[in-house]
């Protein structure tokens, strides 16, 4: 199999006024990420240090939580007195549900085509709260808004979901939401998946997705479960702490999925949350993506990805520092196969 995982341990060394400085050895890995070539430096032993900047102070968030509720423009009240409305021909009703899940477009976009989606009515959601059928609403919303949008403007076919959930995390709502958004053309980070992947195949002869999966089925070191035909697992070179990745095999976008995958990454997803919630990480990046709409992109998969951010608190210490923002190079404090043997557990 042509997938090839490849790292480097090199070594970084200091008199440690932690061990009455004397000659200590920290352990750097350099990981390359095997299609896209991006690499991450997986500092292991740090993450004992970090873990108090994972951890947020509950009594922050509860404030957050109350003064932010009397003007929260995604609670029932607000959303159908003052939430900005769709044009005609996108939604002639201005805006739509599916289950409790509200869809309505951004007061302010961020792509071509930008909505909201409030799946839960409810302010304060913790992650151990979010259930599956919530985030299947959510997600089918956003699904639906990005069939509304095709029959409206058939080139806008690069879609993506994101989800920031609190400060941390670049949030500035405390209420649950999801962004849907299309543009004519793929965001970066898509576009450089889609190449890569055009590459390997154009190389191989296979998908590397479906290369990947087959393989980190047999090393099981990465591999968590098949839930509904999604195969979740942590991802060799993280972008990010905590990271989780789904993919669904043989669907190039997000019109061919089926409502029983989509459970499948909304399942997933609270079960990744469930461990963030215990060990103490309240805030998290998402993102699910795919190739463009309108047809079927070959050797390409639906993909999803979930990180932990660091924590709520007084004195807020941010997990993205000039590394990684400015020069890409990321960082992680803890091995994915490590990551992986922690939230086994909640896919047994």
């Amino acid at each position: 199999m042509p997938i090839h995982f490849e790292s480097e341990i090199r070594e970084a060394r200091i008199l440690s006024p932690l061990n009455n400085f004397q000659l200590t050895t920290q352990t750097l890995e350099h990981r390359t990420d095997p299609l896209t070539g991006r690499r991450v430096i997986v500092s292991k032993g740090r993450m004992d240090y970090v873990k108090r900047f994972i951890q947020s102070e509950s009594t922050f968030i509860d404030e957050l939580v109350e003064t932010t509720q009397a003007n929260c423009p995604f609670c029932p009240n607000a959303v159908e007195k003052s939430a900005p409305k769709f044009p005609s021909e996108i939604a002639t009703e201005g805006r739509f549900r599916v289950g409790e899940a509200v869809c309505f477009p951004s007061l302010f976009a961020h792509e071509d085509f930008n909505a909201l989606v409030v799946p839960t009515m409810k302010h304060r959601v913790q992650l151990n709260e979010f259930t599956a059928e919530m985030l299947f609403d959510g997600f089918k919303a956003c699904l639906t808004y990005f069939s509304k949008v095709l029959a409206a403007s058939p080139e806008a076919k690069y879609p993506a979901i994101i989800m920031n959930f609190l400060p941390p995390a670049g949030s500035t709502i405390a209420h649950p939401h999801i962004q849907a958004l299309v543009s004519y053309e793929p965001v970066q980070g898509i576009s450089n998946l889609l190449t890569a992947s055009e590459s390997y195949a154009s190389a191989n002869g296979a998908a590397y997705w479906d290369d990947l999966v087959e393989i980190e089925k047999k090393l099981r070191s990465r591999y968590l479960r098949n839930l509904d035909g999604v195969d979740w697992l942590t991802p060799f070179a993280p972008m990010g702490l905590n990271e989780s990745h789904a993919i669904v095999l043989n669907k190039s976008n997000f019109e061919t999925l089926s409502d029983q995958e989509l459970m499948g990454l909304a399942e997933g997803f609270t079960r990744v949350l469930k461990y963030y919630h215990d060990i103490d990480a309240r805030s998290f990046n998402a993102a699910i993506y795919s190739g463009p709409m309108r047809g079927r992109t070959e050797h390409f998969s639906v993909t999803a990805r979930i990180v932990s951010r660091y924590g709520y608190k007084p004195k807020f210490v941010s997990d993205v520092w000039a590394l990684q923002y400015l020069l890409a190079e990321q960082e992680v404090y803890e091995s994915p196969e490590e990551t992986c043997l922690k939230l086994r557990k909640y896919f047994e």
